[in-house]
């Protein structure tokens, strides 16, 4: 009998619930709780070490085919990467974000992406979004298998009564002859490059004259972000920040555009959900996006000019095909199709090597 079993911080409470009752509706399904988090152990040489000592013991005894460790970036849930690796268990690291190697990088720099390098090639497989990151996978880690399983994202928006006009009233903005466009994201100007943004808008100060732009999220940067906008009359007078929202449907709803103009990405949610809500998404052209949206609502990344006029222009597309290759390509029976794919490829490689002593089936690691 093949079991999964889940491997989850017991301080995360919602994850934690969520994956208990998961187990309890399904008996090949088991829990195992962690007592750490990454952010627990993070810069805790010694925390780390422990941490990957004891989660081997776990792994030991578990006696796993394989450790499918939910990574966001190479850097993150190294725990369970060593651990793995100190209980020669096959490591499977889901891979969401990819980086590039630093142009010019010197000193403490050039030291990090050697470290992480390094990183790159301690997994025996990966999982990753798309076939542009499999690639840049490919390149880091020549001898590990990378996979694509692209997300399932519920599809919400096909559901939803809920106007424009509605969506607006209900969050206190203004209607008649206003732009509505919003950022959504995590405000850290190395990655989302909110600041890119603000240049663009006191460029351009006169195309933003009606409209108000919505910055939704939390971040390192918030408050960096706010102390440009208090500091410029050109800011001040269409940009708001509402900060983080449980629920981001009705200001993705009440808007006119959205932008993601994002120095590196993986495959952002935000960008999906737009589209399926029929709303057009500006975004730079970096990390392969070009294979998910029109050239209509790409820009140079550095080219603020090409990135106002593509904003402008982007209110009158049509977007309802686009919305529903993603309906397709993003829904439930599509992932169930591509993680079969998946498992298949693991089954059948363990069926050509398969050794006389029982063992579990697959661990996920959070």
């Amino acid at each position: 009998m093949k079991t999964l079993h889940i491997l989850v911080p017991t301080a995360n409470e919602p994850l934690y619930r969520y994956v208990s009752d998961l187990a309890n509706a399904h008996p090949k399904v088991k829990t195992i709780g962690l007592p750490h988090t990454a952010e627990s152990i993070r810069g805790d040489v010694f925390a780390l070490w422990r941490t990957v000592r004891a989660t081997a013991v776990k792994l030991r005894a578990l006696r796993l085919n394989k450790l499918l460790i939910a990574q966001g970036t190479i850097a993150s849930g190294l725990a369970g990467l060593f651990a793995a690796r100190q209980a020669r268990t096959t490591a499977v690291s889901y891979l969401p974000l990819v980086d590039d190697a630093p142009a010019n990088a010197g000193g403490p720099g050039k030291i990090k992406w050697l470290v992480k390098r390094a990183l790159y090639r301690a997994p025996h497989e990966y999982v990753t979004l798309n076939d542009h990151l499999r690639g840049k996978l490919k390149a880091l880690a020549p001898n590990a298998r990378a996979m694509v399983l692209e997300n399932y994202v519920d599809d919400r928006f096909s559901r939803t009564t809920l106007t424009k006009e509605a969506a607006r009233a209900s969050l206190g903005l203004p209607d008649e002859g206003t732009t509505i466009i919003a950022h959504i994201g995590r405000i850290n100007f190395k990655q989302k490059r909110q600041d890119f943004l603000m240049q663009a808008i006191e460029r351009h100060a006169d195309a933003f004259g009606r409209t108000l732009v919505l910055i939704v999220g939390e971040g390192p940067d918030a408050a960096r972000l706010q102390a440009m906008i208090d500091a410029s009359p050109a800011l001040s007078a269409c940009v708001r920040m509402v900060g983080p929202q449980k629920d981001v449907l009705p200001w993705i709803v009440a808007s006119d555009a959205l932008v993601l103009p994002s120095a590196y990405e993986g495959v952002p949610l935000v960008m999906i959900e737009a589209v399926l809500a029929q709303r057009p998404i500006v975004v730079s052209r970096v990390s392969g996006l070009d294979s998910y949206l029109p050239d209509a609502l790409l820009f140079p990344a550095h080219d603020h000019d090409a990135f106002v006029e593509r904003i402008f222009a982007a209110r009158d597309l049509p977007l309802a095909a686009l919305a529903r290759a993603f309906r397709h390509r993003f829904s439930r029976e599509a992932f169930d199709e591509q993680a079969q794919n998946v498992l298949l490829q693991e089954s059948a490689a363990r069926d050509m090597g398969a050794q006389s002593t029982p063992r579990h089936s697959n661990v996920l690691i959070e």
